[in-house]
């Protein structure tokens, strides 16, 4: 039996560290909070700051450190010194949009311009001339060519937002008071007042934050996990590879899961990164478990997914089916944003309260832009309102009264919904990874190696956020490797073999109880499909049985889903693909679920 009170052999080794500069390779769920406050209290007659990554984090660790410890995020620490001289707001392509007139190319230089201008604040370049070369390398070849043809203009619109920023002309981001923090000084200063520092999540630095540790000559302890580096679209940059260190120690048991989740996620990296010493070790006083199935039991359950395109039309199909469900973080600007995208579609402008997409002169202008500039939000947004149209806007106030409701109702039964990013940080009994993960994976070929390297550590940071059962999606097993593909046709089987009885294959084995719902019928588990949501509602009985109930249809027949109505266009077991009536999307639906065509 572990004990988080008793350190580790591992932690041991930490707490005698002398290094001036020490760097902590912590895999993921091994406790590396725990670590540092055991750090701490080892060093009680030290003055500490530790600086977490954001305001949760900040929250659950204040009150659980000695009292020589200071916990601060870092804009919480540029805050008491700079940020409260300036009023705050938010920024987006928007406010770049009026110094750039050419209709042909205004939006894209507005969002390359904005891009631009995060990307400088974050970085510890002092003149925005200086950020360019970088900034530059970073973009896909179309970009690059638009960024490099317009930089002086780019240059001159971001000097001047910023110069009102200064000025206080304007409200600021939160990221313009933490350069101003660090340009003037006073950041070095801010941590020469304590004797030891202490940074958490140091795989998604800022630029800006290393550059300060950098110079920085007080005792340092970094703390990450090179590979749950996934915000590399922020302009995050890891300092476990770029700050150098006295020692290097690794915390490799993990306390939240098991083997078999420390063996999945063990596997990823070694197959999908070429790292074959990489390994986790599960808790063995842990009882995970793994499954690779397209049948998933149960409700209460957390969906992760990578985009919120999917996390949309996992709530759209559960919403169809009478589920509980809440989101775990507040999604209230994407969907009215979302709704104002609808509006754009059906040609209804005045309705549009968010400037930037009101800027675009139709559905297909906007479309256009998101695919040339690869915004992954716009898109996604755009097919959402493409699939889900008929059903807005009543369906967003339906959304967003769940959105609000979310703290109210985390006692009860129900499916959490969330994406990997949003996750976190955070850790759930049952989890089922979505297909749009393994898609990404899948997609290898047409990413570059950073964005590849990103999409893993996505799949990774959403495996080990399970502690009892991790649930994977059948598309899993064609994607990686022999070794990798191998390894998920194993489980799948043993699954099966461990399971069968539960989708009424072995209906007699011993000690063996069907679920019941509030009517009495047998409830259904869950299962992947393939469009739009990996999780439907299979038939509790077996597929022979259940196949004599469901309505009889053909290709070309009229029917009304829970979605609207359409024409089927294809049919597969229990299963048929509808055309649905003024949307370019097609959708699979259970056939249980739909309403067959008049006689």
């Amino acid at each position: 039996m572990l004990d988080k009170t008793e350190p580790t052999a591992e932690q041991k080794e930490i707490l005698k560290a002398r290094g001036r500069v020490l760097r902590i390779n912590a895999r993921a769920g091994t406790g590396k909070t725990t670590t540092l406050r055991m750090f701490s209290a080892e060093h009680s007659d030290r003055r500490i700051l530790y600086l977490v990554f954001n305001k949760k984090a900040r929250e659950e660790a204040q009150g659980r450190f000695p009292g020589n410890v200071t916990v601060k995020t870092v804009h919480s620490l540029a805050w008491g010194y700079t940020g409260r001289e300036y009023a705050l707001g938010d920024l987006s392509p928007r406010d770049l949009l009026p110094y750039f007139r050419s209709a042909g190319t205004r939006h894209a230089l507005s969002r390359l311009a904005c891009d631009f201008l995060v990307y400088f604040l974050n970085s510890p370049f002092d003149r925005i001339e200086d950020a360019v070369g970088e900034f530059g390398d970073l973009l896909p070849s179309p970009a690059k060519d638009l960024f490099t043809r317009r930089v002086s203009r780019v240059i001159e619109a971001t000097r001047n937002l910023a110069v009102r920023w200064y000025r206080k002309e304007l409200p600021c981001p939160h990221d313009f008071y933490l350069k101003m923090f660090h340009k003037s000084g006073d950041f070095g200063r801010a941590l020469d007042r304590f004797d030891t520092i202490l940074v958490d999540e140091a795989q998604d630095l800022s630029g800006v934050m290393l550059d300060a540790l950098q110079q920085c000559r007080r005792r340092t302890v970094i703390v990450g996990d090179t590979h749950q580096q996934i915000y590399g679209f922020r302009y995050a940059v890891n300092a476990m590879d770029r700050l150098l260190s006295d020692e290097d120690h690794d915390l490799t048991l993990s306390f939240r899961f098991g083997a078999p989740v420390a063996e999945l996620a063990s596997l990823l990296i070694r197959e999908a990164k070429g790292e074959p010493e990489f390994t986790i070790r599960g808790n063995p006083a842990k009882k995970s478990s793994l499954s690779i199935t397209d049948s998933i039991p149960g409700k209460n359950c957390t969906i992760l997914s990578r985009t919120n395109f999917s996390l949309f039309a996992n709530a759209m199909d559960l919403r169809a089916r009478k589920v509980n469900f809440r989101f775990e973080r507040d999604i209230e600007g994407i969907l009215w944003q979302t709704l104002d995208v609808h509006w754009l579609a059906n040609g209804e402008k005045s309705r549009i309260r968010s400037e930037w997409i009101q800027s675009f002169e139709d559905m297909k202008a906007m479309e256009e832009y998101a695919e040339s500039c690869e915004d992954l939000q716009l898109k996604g947004m755009a097919q959402v309102v493409r699939r889900y149209g008929r059903a807005f806007p009543d369906v967003i106030y339906e959304m967003s009264a769940v959105n609000r409701n979310r703290n109210e109702s985390a006692d009860t039964e129900g499916v959490v919904l969330s994406t990997v990013h949003a996750s976190k940080g955070q850790e759930y009994e049952r989890v089922c990874i979505d297909s749009d993960i393994a898609g990404m994976l899948g997609a290898g070929e047409k990413l570059d190696e950073a964005q590849y390297a990103e999409e893993v550590n996505i799949a990774y940071v959403g495996f080990t956020r399970a502690i009892g059962q991790l649930y994977l999606p059948e598309s899993f097993e064609s994607v990686l490797t022999p070794a990798w593909r191998d390894f998920i046709k194993s489980r799948k089987r043993d699954f099966r073999r461990a399971e069968s009885w539960k989708t009424g294959n072995d209906a007699t084995a011993p000690g063996a109880k069907k679920s019941r719902g509030k009517n009495g019928a047998a409830q259904a588990p869950w299962t992947f499909g393939s469009t739009p949501s990996p999780f439907r509602a299979s038939a509790a009985k077996p597929r022979a049985k259940a196949s004599r109930m469901l309505p009889k249809v053909g290709v070309g027949d009229r029917v009304t889903t829970p979605h609207g109505e359409g024409i089927v266009v294809g049919l597969r077991d229990s299963d048929c693909l509808v055309k649905l009536d003024g949307q370019r999307a097609r959708i699979w639906e259970r056939l249980s679920s739909i309403k067959p065509p008049e006689p």
